[in-house]
């Protein structure tokens, strides 16, 4: 390898190490710098809550600007030449390797020259990068690292309102109070309890409305909308259920007339529905015991209480007429397993009807969930209905005293206009006096004005008076000569008034 091959690789090691040490600084102040943005978001996030929208749009912002600033810096390299100069004042090389460098660009035939690059090859083999350059932990990044462990302490603030970023958590668009989370949750725990009734799974549903809802991808009224349809679904079986208590009583009052169905009837009358079927079994149990007649009046009763089922009660009255046949061909065993499997019918009955009543329970907590609902949104629109009648109204007040500065504006420049100067009629009463205006009024005669046709105005002396005189009220004396005659041409003669209708 030549001298001149050695200094330039010696150069690029140095500047890439320049390089790398220079990178790590900068993008440790930055990180410090673009790292404060975020935890500042973070604190206000504990005070008030940012939306998953919002956040996400922050952060794609910030991840941005991070990236490009990580690239607009990785892309600044320093030349060969800076890196010689910059291993002469680290080395005290007196400008050795720049002289060398600066020889091997501008080169010349001299054996001094030569000389010169030889010496600088050598020192730059000797030179440890280490030494000079070592490699360093930035400062910075350790107030880098502070800022990332704190920010990402504060997202496990156990605070409720507090939500984890780090977890992909953000504040819900729209949140429930208390109460409506409360009248939520016991919904959700009766539509549980349905459910292990072996009901239709309702809670699901109930939980998409509410996550739809917080999440912001529909509105209260929406929610409103699909939790009364959430409703009508559970009071679809309010009819059937109906129709199974009012076809259980009857079947009661049929059972009723055999001694041995009675304490079943009652327990059917009392919709203690378990109750009468653990009474059938004990029936079915002591069967072989009863007497040919007492047989014979339970066929016939179970017989009446089979005929004309209500709806729901298919598959008792079925199973009772079943064992009615079968105490008619006195078949023993087959009574007994017909009023077994009877028993688990009236099981299976209290359980629907058990579940109908929690869905019951839980349309009326939805109903005023959904109620609730409805009158935020109301209570919202009202307050952006306000705000829109309060600001129309500025802008008519706006509107009204722009209309006034300009009428009085208008009003000045008109007496301004009619004025005109001490003595000389205005240009409008010349006008109207050239073109013989007629007075105001009717055009037939009247006892002034025979003919019906009007004059021209009278001569106005002197300036119009303004609006700024003020009528005084002029008093009239009374007689003081007590009823003497008096003189009439003196009291005729013409007075001056004692009012000023001078400007």
């Amino acid at each position: 390898m030549s001298d001149k091959e050695i200094i330039i690789k010696s150069l690029e090691r140095v500047e890439r190490r320049i390089r790398t040490n220079r990178l790590l600084n900068e993008l440790a102040l930055g990180a410090t710098y673009f790292l404060a943005f975020p935890l500042a978001l973070k604190v206000w996030d504990l005070f008030d809550p940012l939306r998953g929208a919002t956040i996400a749009f922050i952060a794609g912002i910030w991840i941005l600007l991070f990236a490009a600033y990580v690239v607009w810096r990785s892309l600044y390299r320093a030349t060969l030449r800076q890196a010689a100069a910059v291993i002469d004042r680290a080395a005290g090389l007196n400008d050795e390797i720049k002289t060398a460098f600066w020889f091997i660009h501008n080169p010349r035939p001299s054996e001094w020259v030569d000389v010169q690059i030889h010496r600088a090859s050598i020192s730059a083999k000797r030179m440890n990068l280490d030494t000079f350059f070592p490699r360093r932990i930035p400062k910075t990044s350790y107030v880098a690292a502070g800022l990332l462990l704190l920010f990402a302490g504060l997202n496990f603030v156990p605070l409720p309102w507090n939500h984890n970023w780090l977890a992909l958590q953000a504040a819900p668009a729209f949140t429930l109070t208390p109460d409506e989370a409360a009248i939520l949750k016991q919904s959700e725990a009766l539509l549980r309890k349905a459910e292990k009734l072996k009901q239709p799974e309702l809670a699901e549903k109930l939980e998409e409305i509410v996550q739809q809802l917080q999440e912001g991808k529909i509105d209260a009224a929406q929610a409103a909308q699909m939790l009364d349809l959430l409703q009508s679904l559970l009071d679809e079986g309010n009819l059937d259920a109906a129709s199974i208590r009012e076809g259980l009583e009857e079947m009661a009052r049929d059972l009723a007339e055999s001694d041995k169905l009675e304490p079943t009837a009652e327990a059917m009358k009392n919709k203690e529905l378990n109750l009468a079927a653990d009474e059938l079994r004990k029936l079915a149990e002591k069967l072989g015991l009863n007497t040919p007649e007492s047989n014979k009046q339970m066929q016939k009763s179970l017989q009446q209480a089979s005929e004309n089922p209500r709806l729901g009660l298919e598959e008792l009255a079925k199973l009772l007429k079943e064992a009615a046949e079968n105490l008619k061909n006195e078949d023993q065993q087959g009574a007994q397993q017909s009023l077994d499997e009877a028993a688990q019918e009236l099981d299976s009955l209290e359980e629907r009807l058990q579940s109908q009543e929690l869905k019951n329970l839980a349309a009326e907590q939805l109903q005023n969930l959904q109620q609730s609902l409805r009158q935020r949104q109301q209570a919202g629109s009202q307050q952006g209905r306000r705000g829109q009648q309060g600001q129309a109204q500025g802008q008519k007040g706006q509107g009204q005293r722009g209309q006034r500065g300009q009428q009085q504006n208008d009003q000045a420049e008109g007496l301004q206009f009619g004025a005109g100067t001490e003595g000389e009629p205005t240009d409008q009463a010349g006008l109207d006096s050239q073109a013989g205006a007629p007075m105001p009024g009717n055009s037939e005669g009247n006892g002034l004005m025979p003919s019906g046709k009007g004059g021209s105005d009278a001569p106005r002396e002197g300036a119009s008076t303004t609006l700024d005189v003020k009528l005084q009220q002029e008093r009239v004396k009374g007689m003081q000569d007590q009823g003497k005659e008096e003189n009439i041409e003196e009291v005729s003669k013409q007075e001056r008034s004692k009012l000023d209708y001078r400007n």
